[in-house]
């Protein structure tokens, strides 16, 4: 399995797809999800198809469930959806078609009419050699040759998740890259002994983790303030005045969000268990998106009162309005986890296991959804209350991987 496998998968996706005159498009807020949306939105409409898309933070199957009874016909999912595809066909009106185009962890489908296009199926990591706007772009490409032009909107989402993280774009990204370049539209600089990317596709250069960190913000960030829509049209169309007065605005909000929940922190400190440190910010960070909470995460990991040798998780509580579906009779916390610094070494050596290991395992025991999770980042929804019993399955799953390591020495 590889690349000409999955070429050939999205061969089978193109015939699926030109059978419909429109589309739904769901697909997450972060810089990989809008940048996979705005590949297929663009490369749909250049083909005649009529596109209506759906920014989500997270894949639940109460939100599957109205996806579905609003909308029919095709409904393709982008930068998640792969996890959940095995409890999509609970809510599939008879006649509608799913066509997914992702790059997480797959779970089968239970209908022949979902189509589960994830990289992960096909031998290529989502972790590090695909991304899903990269995934969205050799779509584009098997729909039509003159979609080349939309190879920097790939290259952008595999910066936009950190698949350069240990110094250059690898795998599929590699080749996107390269196919952008050629054309002009990304330069390829090595700085500190790294590679760095700049766009070049709107004149001038402008920095790729720069912009692709700011459309996170513009999505995630701003996912109830109409993010998603002005993160698209920048990447489509160049960062314009629209979007740089609307990133102060966030970045003002989130920094001062930031500051009152790290004061917080610092003072009353993070709850510890046996290999996990914890927080809860619940209302601190509205009316920011449930993204953040991971955002944060990330910034803290390696804090001076952050415990490097423990698992970090924050939990933050879900919105009841969800953008263009309504609004939603829950209690709801997202949890989100990332690694400090000694303990991802000991994940990368296989000595302690990553979050694809532990919250697939945990989840399930408290209802909590699994959709896009990777081993050095994760997140998952439930109930308000279950906070702490989802916690001790975590610390119950590390014994369990620890145990079982030892016993294979």
């Amino acid at each position: 399995m590889g690349l000409d496998e999955y070429l050939e998968a999205l061969r089978m996706a193109v015939e699926i797809i030109r059978k419909f005159d429109e589309a739904v498009i769901v697909h997450h807020d972060d810089a990989d999800g809008l940048l996979s949306a705005a590949v297929l939105m663009e490369a749909l409409k250049r083909a005649g198809m009529g596109v209506v898309n759906i920014p989500l933070e997270r894949v639940h199957p109460k939100i599957v469930e109205r996806v579905f009874k609003r909308f029919g016909g095709l409904i393709v999912f982008t930068d998640l959806g792969a996890g959940a595809a095995g409890i999509m066909h609970r809510y599939l009106k008879p006649g509608d078609t799913v066509v997914i185009i992702d790059h997480h962890n797959p779970s089968r489908p239970q209908n022949p009419n979902i189509h589960n296009f994830s990289s992960e199926n096909y031998g290529l990591s989502g972790e590090k050699e695909i991304s899903s706007a990269s995934a969205a772009y050799l779509f584009a490409r098997v729909l039509d040759r003159r979609n080349r032009e939309l190879a920097y909107l790939g290259v952008l989402g595999a910066v936009g998740d950190s698949h350069h993280r240990f110094g250059r774009l690898e795998g599929v990204n590699r080749l996107v890259l390269e196919e952008a370049a050629s054309q002009g539209q990304v330069r390829v600089r090595e700085e500190a002994g790294k590679e760095k990317y700049y766009l070049t596709r709107f004149g001038g250069e402008i920095d790729a983790d720069r912009f692709a960190k700011s459309l996170t913000a513009a999505g995630a960030v701003g996912y109830l303030m109409d993010g998603p829509r002005i993160g698209i049209r920048a990447a489509l169309m160049g960062p314009d005045e629209e979007f740089h007065v609307f990133l102060e605005k966030l970045n003002s909000m989130k920094a001062r969000a930031f500051s009152r929940v790290l004061e917080k922190l610092r003072s009353r400190g993070l709850v510890k268990t046996r290999y996990f440190q914890w927080f809860h910010v619940h209302d601190d960070f509205s009316p920011m998106g449930v993204k953040v909470i991971g955002e944060f995460c990330m910034e803290i990991r390696n804090a001076d009162f952050v415990d490097q040798s423990r698992y970090l998780a924050g939990f933050q509580n879900m919105p009841r309005i969800i953008p263009k579906l309504g609004e939603f009779d829950w209690r709801m916390v997202k949890v989100s986890f990332r690694l400090p610094r000694v303990v991802e070494k000991k994940v990368l050596e296989g000595e302690m296991p990553g979050y694809k290991y532990l919250v697939s395992r945990a989840a399930p025991m408290v209802g909590g959804d699994l959709d896009a999770c990777h081993d050095y980042a994760c997140a998952t929804t439930f109930e308000e209350g279950l906070e702490e019993r989802f916690i001790e399955y975590l610390d119950k799953y590390v014994d369990e991987y620890r145990l079982s390591r030892l016993a294979k020495r």
